[in-house]
């Protein structure tokens, strides 16, 4: 009797055990279930919701979908929210404002959408894409890749993503040449320019570089090549980027008159020294607002005097950042005007701010007193001039350089001190505004120290 007793007591402690453990397994896969869930959904580093709106003009129509980044550093959300919406909208001004110049008046129907192409704790890839269709059945769909560092909100470009690579711009032409060699597609190889700016993406393995056009009616081809990882000598280590300096809206106004067509994009410098940004902002906004007055004023009288010529001014001025870190603020603006003839004027004017005193620089002033910094600056140009010579026997007799010259226009990008000129002053117009990167190596044994890590 207490035989069977002790045997049906243990029949049941193994049945319960066995329930105990199909329930143990039950759960651990209902928490792990739950855990999927919450990574890709809820504990995702960053989420995306879009604006979306239209605009119909009479011979245009745009389609828009505006992403919203959200994130929980609010000021570097801000930033990379700046940084696409205003690439977005300059391009939304310029297509509305060349149907009204043009005096072909097709329609167009753009659609302006985005995908996440990559995201991790660290990166965010998104890519706007651009999809025009015209009246006559032409298409032409283009693509902008947009990577961040989610750390700091700087754009991390070609350059920086490749940083332990120096030959990268070599390797990834000759990688697509090598892959390309036969051309069935018949793709215009001349378009293959690898420099910082290219686009590219992040993909499994390795990186997927493009050119714009992306793709074109009557065409069956994309401007898109995957370049894997294995073709590079060094390890794929992205750079570390800095924190910024000021977040940078845009202010954007457009006129529309008898007159004058302009599309008008004024930075809004927003910093912690709300003294430095006030003399930023009024310093840019007053010198903006003066070439636009100015050009108003010239077109009135010009069309005025001339009733017969029924074409308007273009006016058009824009900004890029060149550099936002290291105590360093430097911002390129492009003043744009055509009233007639074979093209238009144009100008860049930089203002390269040192954002611990709210100092405009000039060139000198990053030098030591009596240092001859115009010689060694003057000597690395030459030495440029003599490559691009190398590279094209066209550019033989292109370039009249002298040297440098008191209020010698330059801005500041990553490492390097960029020395421009003007149309027409060292070369023709169609060598557009040479600029020549002078490396901080070449010049730090004569940089004033407290200047050396704005270059870093």
């Amino acid at each position: 009797m207490k035989k069977r007793l002790f045997s049906n007591i243990l029949m049941l402690g193994i049945l319960l055990g066995s329930l105990a453990l199909v329930v143990t397994k039950t759960d651990i896969l209902k928490v792990r279930s739950s855990l999927q869930t919450n990574i890709s959904g809820g504990l995702r580093v960053i989420k995306i919701t879009e604006e979306k709106y239209n605009i119909n003009d009479k011979n245009i129509s745009i389609n828009i979908k505006m992403p919203q980044i959200h994130y929980y550093n609010k000021e570097i959300e801000r930033y990379m929210n700046s940084y696409i919406r205003k690439n977005i909208n300059q391009f939304i001004n310029n297509q509305r404002q060349i149907k009204d110049t043009l005096e072909k008046k097709d329609k167009s129907v753009i659609d302006i959408n985005y995908y996440v192409a990559f995201e991790d704790s660290n990166l965010l890839n998104i890519v706007i894409t651009r999809d025009t269709k015209s009246s006559k059945n032409n298409t032409k769909f283009e693509k902008d890749s947009y990577i961040f560092d989610l750390k700091t909100g700087q754009r991390i470009f070609l350059d920086n993503f490749l940083k332990n690579n120096e030959d990268y711009k070599e390797v990834i032409k000759n990688h697509i040449i090598k892959t390309k060699k036969d051309n069935k597609e018949g793709l215009d190889m001349s378009r293959i320019n690898i420099d910082k700016y290219t686009n590219y993406s992040i993909i499994d393995g390795g990186i997927s570089v493009y050119f714009n056009p992306y793709k074109e009616s009557g065409k069956n081809i994309a401007y898109e090549f995957k370049i894997p990882h294995s073709i590079f000598k060094n390890k794929i280590s992205v750079a570390d980027t800095d924190s910024i300096e000021a977040n940078i809206d845009t202010q954007t106004i457009t006129e529309n008159n008898e007159y004058i067509n302009s599309v008008i994009n004024i930075p809004i410098i927003t910093t912690s020294n709300k003294t430095i940004e006030k003399s930023i902002n009024d310093k840019i906004r007053n010198d903006i607002m003066s070439f636009y007055n100015n050009a108003q004023e010239e077109a009135k009288k010009y069309l005025g005097d001339n009733k017969e010529n029924k074409n308007k001014f273009v006016v058009n001025i824009n900004f890029d950042v060149e550099k936002n870190s290291n105590n360093m603020l430097s911002i390129k603006v492009r003043y744009y005007q055509y009233s007639g003839g074979a093209h238009g004027m144009y100008e860049d004017i930089s203002y390269n701010i040192d954002m611990r005193d709210g100092k405009f620089l000039n060139l000198d002033d990053f030098f030591k007193d009596g240092s001859d910094y115009k010689i060694v600056i003057d000597k690395e140009i030459r030495k440029q001039i003599e490559e691009l010579v190398k590279e094209n026997k066209e550019n033989e007799g292109i370039y009249q350089f002298s040297g440098v010259k008191k209020g010698q226009k330059y801005y500041v990008r990553d490492d390097s001190l960029v020395i421009y000129f003007d149309l027409y002053d060292i070369a023709p117009y169609a060598a557009g505004i040479p600029e020549f990167p002078i490396k901080v190596d070449v010049i730090d044994h004569i940089l004033k120290e407290k200047y050396l890590d704005i270059f870093k």
